[in-house]
């Protein structure tokens, strides 16, 4: 599994990914993914890095996060947002072969009037018509996605946008080459001074270089990718936290608490009740 790239599927019946998402001081590690995404505010606040970028969501502000462009996300305490996903793929069927598509990364409400209202309403009916599932809603879901993805194009988006600096190209790939070296490489003992070193660069410019395109330390994001793999463990096999800790190269067991708390909002343990449970069917008395 990819902390880095990740994996979307559609939700059955419909041309999206959707969903409402609530959580609590939740920490999404830096990724990427072939679909465009989509944020609207409900409630909370979020903070996120798309490209280096620094944004702060609040209620009823829009984020539009392109395809394959890196980005995190952390909760600021109690949030509710809707998430829309839709894939590269399904976009350019309708736009001619070889279009490059590229939308405006925070939309405010207060900037853009009547355009904003519409497209909030077209999420909002999408959200009613997902939560009702009333028969045939998914022609209904579609119609709005279809009608919002109109206005999107029509009023955020540029169909060349302009290259980025080549400096900016250059670090952006440096960090992606080291997200992928932690990827490989995880279970072993890293440090920072070997990240730098990977990089044939300083400690101290290898630290602002990742923290401004990840929006993490090097050693939050090694910790969460290493706590990623250690979840799917806990999930599929019945060793100890203590073998796992020790597979996935996890050695201070208070920083790994801390991180599976802020990344699952639980403790192992109680995770793997839960699951146990879950899955355990009750007999018949």
């Amino acid at each position: 599994m990819s902390y880095y790239y990740e994996k979307i599927s559609e939700n059955n019946g419909l041309p999206a990914k959707f969903m409402l998402s609530q959580c609590t001081d939740l920490t999404i590690p830096a990724h990427w993914h072939d679909y465009l995404e989509v944020l609207y505010m409900m409630e909370g606040e979020l903070t996120a890095v798309v490209q280096a970028g620094s944004y702060l969501l609040t209620p009823g502000n829009l984020m539009i996060i392109n395809s394959k462009e890196l980005h995190m996300t952390r909760a600021n305490g109690s949030v509710c947002y809707i998430l829309l996903q839709i894939s590269a793929e399904h976009l350019h069927n309708f736009l001619p072969s070889g279009t490059e598509l590229h939308f405006q990364t925070m939309i405010a409400p207060a900037d853009n009037g009547e355009v904003f209202s519409g497209l909030r309403q077209s999420l909002e009916h999408m959200l009613d018509a997902y939560t009702r599932q009333d028969n045939g809603y998914q022609f209904f879901f579609a119609a709005k996605l279809y009608e919002f993805l109109y206005h999107l194009y029509r009023n955020f988006c540029t169909l060349s946008p302009s290259a980025p600096e080549t400096g900016v190209n250059r670090d952006l790939e440096r960090v992606t080459q080291v997200m992928d070296w932690v990827r490989n490489h995880f279970q072993k003992p890293l440090t920072l001074d070997d990240a730098a070193a990977s990089l044939a660069v300083s400690r101290e410019y290898f630290c602002r270089l990742f923290k401004r395109y990840t929006g993490q330390t090097f050693l939050e994001y090694l910790n969460s990718v290493r706590t990623m793999h250690l979840y799917e463990d806990l999930k599929n096999t019945d060793d100890s936290i203590t073998v796992l800790m020790e597979k996935n190269g996890i050695s201070n067991y208070k920083v790994f608490m801390r991180t599976f708390k802020k990344l699952y909002g639980d403790t192992p343990q109680k995770i793997r009740s839960e699951i146990r449970e879950y899955f355990s069917p009750e007999l018949p008395s």
